[in-house]
């Protein structure tokens, strides 16, 4: 059997977006949610109508594993940045947005302080 362990993670708060990230990786990781984020999990495509119970299965699973993976992101979040995200259709685009947004900004000030 496979021990659990818990990660904790600081709630990102919009300058610690580095060191949040490393966090979150491990996290989804843990959660096996990772690959949704990657894009290694793409969204199945939806099941024709007369689908088996199987093919109609994978869909189910891919939406409740991104569920999981969305709000997990959310979650990490401090509330004022949280409510910029949680319009956001899925994990994958919140991921992109936030590493957009926060890797950007973390160079220009890198570059501001040299």
């Amino acid at each position: 059997m496979m021990s659990s362990t818990t990660i904790t993670i600081t709630k990102f708060n919009g300058t610690n977006y580095a060191h949040w990230a490393i966090e979150m990786v491990l996290l989804l990781e843990q959660k096996q949610m990772y690959g949704i984020i990657k894009g290694f999990n793409d969204n199945p495509e939806e099941p024709a109508a007369n689908a088996t119970a199987a093919e109609r299965a994978t869909l189910n699973d891919w939406m409740n594993r991104h569920g999981v993976a969305s709000w997990t992101i959310l979650l990490g979040m401090e509330p004022r940045i949280q409510v910029k995200y949680t319009v956001v259709v899925n994990a994958k685009t919140i991921s992109e947005k936030l590493t957009s947004a926060y890797r950007s900004k973390l160079k220009l000030n890198i570059f501001e302080i040299r």
